[in-house]
Formats: structure tokens, C-alpha cells, sequence
């Protein structure tokens, strides 16, 4: 539900993720990796139903208290009609779609990755969409911001609980890493160990790099909206590579995470910042490592769709638009 628990799935399985304005969607009862990157949000075959999912899950519950500034439930925009709207000719007339440049230059990215978002993003022309591209720098910073955030919070989170807030907190849950047995730690997913391994370090070495990392947020939130202040959404490739096969069994925790190196490059940066951001699928390229080489499989390529705080109906239009005038399967 956190960090890489909508998009990046979605993006892999070729379907359509809605990581939601921080807050939008409660959160009680989710298991927690850091407060302040927490998100959670539907996964779909459409953006249509996607819309409708969120319909039915939106809205602050009054228990957790970031989602204290989201509309109550009865008072939610209709996002299923924002997308039923649409006109059938030029739906996105006069909105105006930015490409993030340094989101095409993130490390380990697979250049087949940008051509087919390139040609993806130019099919928002034919719906009447002004696309170009806008150069926000501090993005290709937007991941390391959100690892110090995410590995530092994430360990304090996990060992000493979360404090100061009002909500419901899964005390049961981190009991099951306290004290941390050699059982637990031997069961534990390698993204996990990695988060106790650089959280641990990170405290100890570097006291303030938490806080560091949390002012560099909203520099990098600043950044986005000023962008969004001019444009209706920005667009960046979901992933910069089609999914990868998995570790051997028996792989030690490095040769697990190498397999995800730069990874959430254009995802990790949003959950910083919050915005909403719709993931969805814009084409298939052969995989070139694994199991399925030999037999030239395909897998699914996805683009993200930023909108500004709160604004879930423009993203879902945009995307609703791009869905209805393409089947990506033959892309």
C-alpha cells in the first residue's frame, strides 16, 4: 500500500493504479512503513473503474489524522462522471500535458522504455491536448529525498512505533519485528531488511539526515507545483524497464534488491510530495533478461499521469481520454 504497492505492480501487470492525494483515502488499519509516504489507492483493468473505486473508498474517516483535510465521503467530486463525460471528439481540448524532461534520463532506464512513451505521449495531440516538455531539475533528486525519508522514518517507525499523531496505531503488527529474533529477521522480504540495514546506519551516522530530507520535500513539492501552476498534469514514464524475472531462491538481500536498481526513480518522488498520480499501460516491449527471452514475451510498458493536489477528476480525464482512443496491447 506504500512505496511501491500501487504503481509499480500496476505498471508490471498492465493495469491502471491511482496512487491518490496524500490523505484522500484513509489509512486506518494499513500497515505502515513511514508517515509521511504512506499512500494507498485502487488497482483496475480501467481508469473507469478505477474512478469508481475510488468513489466508494475516498474520503476522510476521522480516525487517521492525515486525511483530516480530505472531503467527507458524501462530499467527494464524482470522478466515474468526470470520466463518462468526456466528448467524443478532442476530449482534451486546450489542456495542456507536460513531459518531465529528467524523467526520461533516470539511471537504469531502458531506451525502448522512452521511444514507447514518447509515442504515447504524442497520441494526446490527436485528442486536442498541447504537449511539450518542462525541465524540473530537482526530480532526478526526488528519489534519494524520498530514500532518506522512507529508509531513516521507516526504521524509527518500525522500532520505536509512530508517536504524536492521532490515528490507529498497528501495535500488533510491529510486534512481530520486536525484539527482532534471528526467525523474524530470516522471514522478512529483502525491501524490509533493507530498510532496518540503511535506517539503522542512517541514524547512527548521519542524526539529521531525517530532517534534512523532510525540508528537501517540500523544496521538491514546490518545484511540481509550481510546474502544475501552468499545466494541467505532467507526465513521466512509469518505470524506466519492463518487469525483470526474479532472484534465485537461495540470492542474498544485495542480489534481490539489484534486481530493482532505479526502479522507482519516477515513482518514489511523488510519494514524497503527495500528489495524486495515475499509472496506466501506453504499450508492450520483449523482455531482455529471463526466462521468457528465448520465446520473445512482452510485457507491459506505463506512463504516470501527475495532477495537482486533490484534482483526481483532470488525471482521470486525461487518462480516461488516452484509454478510450488506444488499445496499448497492440502498441
Amino acid at each position: 500500500m506504500h512505496r511501491k504497492g500501487i504503481r509499480v505492480p500496476a505498471a508490471h501487470c498492465g493495469i491502471v493504479g491511482l496512487k491518490s492525494t496524500f490523505g484522500l483515502i484513509p489509512y486506518t488499519g494499513c500497515g505502515s512503513n513511514e508517515p509521511t509516504n504512506d499512500h494507498v489507492g485502487p488497482m483496475t483493468k480501467t481508469v473507469s473503474d478505477n474512478a469508481l473505486l475510488l468513489q466508494a473508498i475516498a474520503g476522510t474517516d476521522n480516525i487517521d489524522d492525515r486525511g483530516f483535510a480530505a472531503p467527507k465521503p458524501q462530499n467527494l467530486p464524482d470522478y466515474v462522471q468526470a470520466v463518462r463525460d468526456l466528448a467524443s471528439q478532442r476530449p482534451l481540448a486546450g489542456k495542456k500535458i507536460r513531459i518531465i524532461t529528467e524523467s526520461l534520463s533516470t539511471p537504469a532506464t531502458d531506451p525502448r522504455v522512452v521511444q514507447t512513451f514518447r509515442k504515447a505521449a504524442a497520441r494526446f495531440e490527436a485528442l486536442g491536448a498541447i504537449v511539450s516538455e518542462v525541465s524540473i531539475p530537482i526530480h532526478l533528486k526526488g528519489a534519494a529525498i524520498w530514500t532518506c525519508v522512507s529508509k531513516t522514518g521507516g526504521f524509527l517507525n518500525k522500532t520505536s512505533g509512530a508517536f504524536g499523531r492521532r490515528g490507529y496505531q498497528m501495535v500488533d503488527l510491529n510486534n512481530k519485528f520486536q525484539p527482532m529474533r534471528q526467525e523474524n529477521w530470516d522471514n522478512a522480504y529483502s525491501a524490509t531488511k533493507n530498510i532496518y540495514f540503511n535506517g539503522l546506519y542512517a541514524v547512527q551516522n548521519f542524526p539529521t539526515l531525517l530532517a534534512k530530507a523532510t525540508n528537501l520535500s517540500r523544496k521538491l513539492r514546490d518545484a511540481y507545483d509550481a510546474a502544475l501552476e501552468d499545466f494541467d498534469v505532467l507526465i513521466t514514464p512509469t518505470l524506466p524497464y519492463v518487469a525483470t524475472s526474479h532472484a534465485a531462491p537461495d540470492a542474498s538481500p544485495i542480489e534481490q534488491i539489484s534486481k530493482q536498481i532505479g526502479l522507482t526513480s519516477n515513482t518514489a518522488p511523488f510519494n514524497q510530495t503527495g500528489h495524486p498520480v495515475l499509472a496506466m499501460p501506453i504499450g508492450m516491449l520483449e523482455v531482455l533478461e529471463g526466462p521468457g527471452m528465448e520465446a520473445k514475451v512482452k510485457l507491459p510498458v506505463s506512463m504516470q499521469v501527475i495532477g495537482k493536489w486533490w484534482d483526481e477528476v483532470t488525471v482521470y480525464q486525461v487518462a480516461g481520454a488516452w484509454e478510450c482512443a488506444n488499445d496499448w496491447k497492440t502498441m
